[in-house]
């Protein structure tokens, strides 16, 4: 797999020139990692920035009694962990690849010295910071404030956005995901999640074919009524 391509789809390098990209493929470390790997964790921390060239990759938090909560899922392009001069994570967040995936490392030392040199790269982290915190505090006052079904939709409806295309009123989530992974995403069970699901099948608000598909002026007409 061409590793400099890979670096060129990152969103946070797309304005970088050749030479910068060739600078950090040079100065990065690229590997593959097997689906269900734990990548980062309380009791593996690591001062490394991951760049997610392909593949699919699960931020979560679990608490004293062994319960996940999904705080992000991440696919190709984007970028997670932290130095002592940034952090796209936090030191109690697991990272685990949901599918076969290849990041590129960076270590403390190397990003510190690519910043110096890039002062423009500095200012995209704090707008991917912004943006993910703008998109946390939303999320987490849906979740809070509404019921099981309001939260699946409007979880479902974020991730198309994120991830998917648009084709009519049809938005599709390109991502690969489980039911339990949406129950832990929403705090709820996998048995709720499932029958809610297929409620919303029923409703026309989702519809399966090759991946999950979401109405979108139908969720949002639903989700606009809180």
């Amino acid at each position: 797999m061409d590793k400099l391509f890979l670096l060129s789809q990152i969103s946070l390098l797309d304005e970088l020139p050749m030479e910068d990209l060739q600078l950090i493929d040079e100065m990065s470390e690229m590997r593959p990692v097997k689906k269900g790997s734990i990548i980062l964790s309380p009791d593996k921390p690591l001062e490394s920035l991951f760049l997610l060239k392909k593949g699919q990759v699960r931020l979560y938090r679990m608490n004293q009694n062994g319960k996940q909560f999904t705080v992000d899922i991440l696919v190709d392009g984007n970028i997670f962990g932290e130095t002592s001069t940034l952090s796209l994570t936090d030191d109690q967040i697991y990272a685990e690849a949901m599918t076969d995936t290849y990041l590129c490392t960076l270590g403390k030392s190397e990003f510190e010295e690519f910043i110096e040199k890039n002062p423009k790269i500095a200012l995209k982290f704090i707008n991917i910071l912004s943006a993910r915190l703008k998109e946390l505090y939303s999320m987490s006052e849906k979740i809070a404030l509404s019921d099981v079904k309001y939260r699946i939709l409007y979880l479902l409806l974020k991730l198309s956005e994120k991830t998917g295309k648009r084709k009519n009123e049809w938005q599709s989530i390109n991502m690969r995901m489980t039911h339990q992974d949406i129950a832990n995403m929403i705090g709820s069970s996998r048995e709720t999640t499932s029958a809610i699901i297929s409620q919303l099948k029923k409703d026309g608000y989702i519809k399966k074919g090759l991946r999950l598909s979401v109405n979108v002026e139908k969720a949002a007409d639903m989700i606009d009524e809180l």
